[in-house]
């Protein structure tokens, strides 16, 4: 005859216990590490208004810049740093990010785009290029409107590429924070 042993009720009620216990803590710890990283992410909610005085910075010859201007709210609990952006070709870093504290809503940043332009001598130019900043109105290149503490002085950026600069087109674009996160918009051209 052969002997059958087995485990014990209690040892096998406590080795399932102890194995369902461990599964509902891995379980658990999961869902909510999850969940803890997906709040902790900070997010920018940003919407292109316009680029206005694009034939104006063309006719210009340069003199004059676009104006690209976005709307940009920060929802998140955490102040987010904008690094630079990119309009098609043309992609700009700032020399120091414009810092979107937590909670802000609406704040409307200006950013001047320089044209160059190339025309005979004495012809009013009638195409160009986005090649980098100018300055808006004379001033500054980039000006920051409806943000308290929100400073656009002595913002200017490296830009490289270009991008062929006409009213009616519609750009794509993105803004990029510090932390290297993009955040799409598109935008059209008007005069």
């Amino acid at each position: 005859k052969m002997n059958r042993r087995g485990i014990s009720n209690v040892v096998a009620t406590i080795i399932l216990i102890a194995v369902a216990i461990a599964l509902a803590v891995a379980v658990a710890v999961w869902v909510f590490g999850l969940a803890g990283s997906a709040s902790k992410t900070a997010t920018l909610q940003v919407q292109a208004v316009g680029l206005t005085g694009v034939s104006a910075a063309i006719s210009s010859g340069g003199s004059k810049a676009a104006n690209l201007t976005l709307l940009i709210s920060n929802p998140s609990s955490s102040g987010i740093g904008i690094n630079g952006f990119t309009l098609g070709s043309l992609s700009c870093v700032f020399n120091q990010p414009i810092q979107i504290p937590a909670g802000t809503q609406g704040v409307q940043i200006v950013i001047g785009l320089k044209v160059t332009t190339s025309s005979p001598s004495g012809s009013t130019p009638t195409s160009g290029n986005f090649t980098g900043l100018g300055p808006i109105n004379g001033g500054n290149y980039v000006i920051i409107v409806g943000g308290q503490g929100l400073s656009s002085s002595q913002i200017t950026a490296t830009c490289s590429g270009v991008q062929a600069a006409q009213v009616g087109v519609q750009y794509s674009g993105y803004i990029t924070t510090v932390s290297g996160q993009t955040y799409p918009f598109s935008v059209t051209a008007s005069s």
